[in-house]
């Protein structure tokens, strides 16, 4: 018998400050990356490769705190009016399902609310970089247009119509990847501990959330490979990228979701775990 849970809010402190914890290690370990990457491209290390690197994990603790903060607080706000998003929890270790159209409905909501907001700021930045255009049209030329794609949406208004229904796909179809592989797997495992009205997430199991991230991410590798191959018209030469898609999107989810779990963990004690609100629903 499922164990239905609504979700009725989530803590913004503990949150944002979990994700913008998550969040910075990632930029860190990407500055890294490209520091270094770029330092063997150019045959040596140069100090604005640090002022780019500072940039982008300033921007990310700036652009999570937004995040987390704004999105858990639209959250609260639109599911008083809207239909609660039920997760089955088992025995509080496993999160087994979550209802796939409350879930995806909020998601849409306030993937609208935030792209109208914006939507102007993108475009003006983005018509202000002369550089942006001559790139996009060499990266056509070199043959990866399929990175071109989902950039060029940008530039055009119906980009929040497109936010919105691409919300709704995408949440759709990653909340019903998650309930068929969670049941598979026996459940997302994890350790939830009451703590007043609200439940805790004392810590996640970092090898059943890569493997659910793992093959989410391997699926809409293939979505995303078979839709592009579509709008170019040339399937036959794209099965090779589709298929570097679905290869490339195991191993990345699997590696997102077992590294930031490890993370989630360690943030969990040191600052507190994530809180939400969850009340019995009425099955």
């Amino acid at each position: 018998m499922k164990d239905l849970k609504n979700l009725k809010s989530i803590d913004l402190s503990t949150i944002t400050i979990i994700g913008t914890s998550i969040n910075f290690i990632w930029s860190l370990m990407f500055v890294i990356i490209l520091t270094i990457a770029l330092s063997l491209v150019i045959g040596k290390f140069n100090i604005s490769f640090v002022i780019i690197g500072i940039g982008i994990i300033f921007g990310t603790i700036i652009l999570s705190i937004a995040e987390y903060f704004g999105v858990s607080f639209l959250y609260n706000f639109f599911i008083k009016k809207m239909k609660y998003v039920q997760i089955d929890i088992s025995g509080m270790d496993k999160i087994i399902e979550i209802s796939v159209l409350p879930f995806a409905l909020i998601a849409a909501v306030i993937s609208l609310l935030v792209s109208i907001i914006l939507y102007p700021i993108i475009f003006l930045s983005l018509t202000f970089v002369s550089i942006l255009y001559p790139l996009l049209q060499a990266m056509i030329f070199k043959g990866v247009s399929w990175a071109v794609f989902p950039i060029s949406l940008i530039f055009s208004p119906l980009f929040i119509f497109y936010v919105f229904i691409i919300a709704i796909i995408f949440t759709t179809i990653g909340t019903y990847i998650f309930n068929k592989i969670s049941l598979i797997l026996g459940g997302l495992k994890l350790s939830l501990s009451k703590n007043g009205k609200m439940t805790e997430i004392c810590s996640i199991d970092p090898k059943t959330a890569g493997i659910i991230t793992g093959t989410i991410f391997l699926l809409f590798g293939l979505f995303y490979g078979l839709i592009f191959s579509i709008l170019s018209g040339n399937f036959p030469a794209n099965i090779i990228l589709t298929t570097v898609f679905i290869i490339g999107g195991f191993i990345c989810g699997f590696v997102y979701g077992t590294v930031s779990s490890v993370l989630y963990n360690f943030f969990a004690k040191k600052f507190g775990p994530v809180k939400l609100e969850l009340e019995c629903s009425e099955q």
